[in-house]
């Protein structure tokens, strides 16, 4: 891009619009590291006690009102097989 073309308006517009979401993308960043706080382990302790709840409910075989969520996740019935979705229609079932 040579000198003459940078001079138009319709450029500096352009950068410009680039320079204000790049501040509100650093502005949500600082945000979001003032609401997380010292926690730099938020993300891991999350999905460690989302772990932690899939293996409770595995040992009592998804039994219970703290397990609904993962039976309509996996669309279990009890006593029946697990039926997955493949593109095309395919079905395919747990042994």
């Amino acid at each position: 891009m040579s000198l003459n073309q940078m001079k138009e308006p319709h450029h500096r517009r352009t950068v410009g619009y680039s320079m204000i979401a790049i501040a509100a993308s650093l502005a949500v960043i600082g945000l979001l590291q003032l609401a997380i706080g010292e926690d730099v382990l938020y993300a891991d302790d999350m999905q460690r006690k989302k772990t932690h709840e899939w293996e409770e409910c595995k040992k009592t075989n998804f039994v219970g009102e703290e397990c609904e969520k993962f039976v309509e996740r996996l669309e279990i019935d009890s006593g029946t097989p697990i039926f997955a979705r493949i593109e095309g229609g395919i079905k395919s079932s747990s042994p």
